[in-house]
């Protein structure tokens, strides 16, 4: 058989089996769900293979058999028993031009028209879609129903000035999916996907029998790919990769890969690699953020820059807070969950959840994005953290000073607009703990913070240094405090040089006008 080759840009699952390329058996998993029940909802982020999953079984109910060769399912399953199939992706909804319920209208006209099918002249949506159910269940047997971003109305408009838009949207998505409430004896398979669980979409108010499968341990691994699955499938491509990246041995590469894409947990325990970065690594041979620079999340940085919400590891929530998502109440801990931005680390008892970064694409970037729209520092500049982490690693304290004023300098006046003291303190607080937060993926940089203040640890292989940041004080005073030498103590068997710094900003004059040093 040839070399399989990479799936890059293709989503369906028969273009990928006929075009050969590599496909993560999930068979049994889609076996096993089947066989237990018939009506779910799996929520995963944007690029994760919802789409795959959900054409997969299409041609699963249609029979396609041919397709399944060497696949587990292949001599488990009932060939013979073919059910019709109902397909709904809402990318293919067209309701950007005119209104979500005529484009809903017309689809499923064109449904109608696929099956031979007389349409009725019922104008409502939810109506309408329950005489396509029950039209296909006479003439075919029980349905199938797969729908794939069911909630992409909404989350195209979540935007604070298209909120409104979301709204109307969500009330016609209501009407509609309430179609089905009344058909559950003629539908074989109801399978729905999203990136969110949005409430008061009558999906899950409606169908009080639909079985949520985001957190379930039994499918934790029904998208992305294990490591098991990633040293398997794609060993010809490791060793690829490992002849262009000579610098890494096998082990190494691994290790780098697990780092960047790895993380991803729905059980706190199964960790899942990304598959569009897995996939987009291996042809590029390249260790990039794939994923994240495919759809920056704007809105996600306008809110959590409006809310000063920059502490986003080991969050502590309880399950419960996955059940609250809706228009009315976009808390940004769920959505930046839902959306794949922070991941399961740990599930603790009595529903409670650790969230984190999964990886660190997402936490570099996370940070880089952040630091990039703080203020929105003036073009040519030129400051990054990488500059600083080049200064601290030098020991070059002059140059750690010149860059932290630089930055402060660069950020235009309307941060300082309609702002009160306590809220740009709060944005400088801010900056501050990203920046070196982010610096810590350079060298070990480790921040501390409590309220009104925030303290970094950055070691470099000659120095460790005890950073003591003040607002509206001055550097004397920030060094000074007896926190800074207690830091030191635990430091005292490392024969490296310890220096302790403090460091003033002042909101008023928008200056870093304290810095004092001292050898501790």
């Amino acid at each position: 058989m040839a070399k399989q080759i990479l799936s890059t840009g293709r989503q369906d699952f028969r273009d990928l089996r006929e075009a050969n390329c590599i496909y993560v058996d999930k068979t049994q998993l889609l076996y096993n769900m089947v066989m237990q029940g018939k009506m779910y909802f799996l929520s995963r982020p944007r690029r994760f293979g919802k789409s795959l999953i959900v054409s997969t079984l299409m041609e699963l109910f249609k029979g396609s058999r041919e397709l399944f060769t060497d696949l587990w399912i292949h001599d488990k399953w009932d060939w013979t028993k073919q059910s019709p199939v109902i397909h709904i992706s809402f990318s293919s909804v067209a309701y950007k031009n005119q209104s979500l319920e005529a484009g809903i209208h017309q689809y499923l006209l064109k449904l109608f028209k696929k099956n031979n099918l007389e349409a009725s002249d019922e104008s409502d949506i939810g109506l309408l879609f329950a005489n396509l159910i029950e039209q296909l269940h006479d003439k075919h047997g029980k349905v199938v129903i797969l729908f794939d971003e069911y909630d992409k109305p909404l989350i195209d408009y979540l935007e604070f000035h298209k909120i409104e838009q979301a709204k109307t949207n969500q009330e016609i998505l209501a009407n509609f999916y309430a179609g089905l409430k009344d058909c559950d004896g003629f539908i074989r398979l109801l399978f729905i996907t999203g990136v969110s669980k949005f409430t008061k979409v009558s999906l899950f108010s409606k169908l009080n029998n639909l079985t949520d499968l985001t957190v379930s341990p039994d499918f934790a691994a029904i998208t992305g790919y294990t490591k098991e699955e990633v040293e398997h499938y794609f060993e010809d491509y490791i060793q690829y990769t490992l002849e262009a990246l000579t610098e890494y041995n096998r082990a190494e590469l691994l290790e780098k890969m697990r780092l960047w894409y790895n993380g991803y947990s729905w059980d706190g325990k199964t960790r899942m690699y990304n598959p569009f970065d897995i996939l987009l690594f291996f042809f590029n041979r390249d260790f990039q953020s794939f994923w994240f620079e495919t759809g920056t999340p704007t809105f996600l940085i306008e809110k959590m820059l409006q809310q000063n919400y920059y502490q986003v590891e080991d969050i502590e929530v309880n399950l419960t807070f996955l059940n609250e998502y809706s228009l009315d109440n976009l808390e940004i801990t769920s959505l930046m969950f839902q959306s794949g931005y922070l991941t399961i680390k740990e599930k603790k008892g009595k529903g409670e959840l650790v969230l984190s970064y999964p990886n660190q694409e997402v936490k570099d970037a996370m940070y880089e994005l952040l630091i990039s729209n703080m203020g929105k520092p003036r073009s040519g500049g030129g400051i990054t953290v990488r500059d600083l982490n080049r200064a601290f690693m030098n020991n070059d304290l002059e140059k750690v000073k010149t860059i932290l004023t630089t930055l402060f300098r660069q950020l235009t006046y309307d941060v300082y607009m309609h702002q009160t003291v306590q809220q740009v303190e709060g944005f400088y607080h801010g900056l501050i703990y990203i920046l070196f937060k982010y610096l810590g993926v350079y060298v070990q940089s480790e921040v501390h913070t409590t309220i009104g203040r925030a303290d970094s640890v950055v070691q470099t292989p000659t120095h460790i240094y005890f950073l003591e940041f003040k607002i509206n004080s001055d550097g004397e005073t920030a060094l000074k405090l007896k926190k800074t030498k207690k830091y030191a103590n635990g430091y005292a068997a490392d024969s490296r040089s310890k220096i302790g710094i403090g460091i003033n900003f002042n909101v008023q004059n928008r200056e870093l006008d304290g810095w004092a040093e001292e050898v501790l």
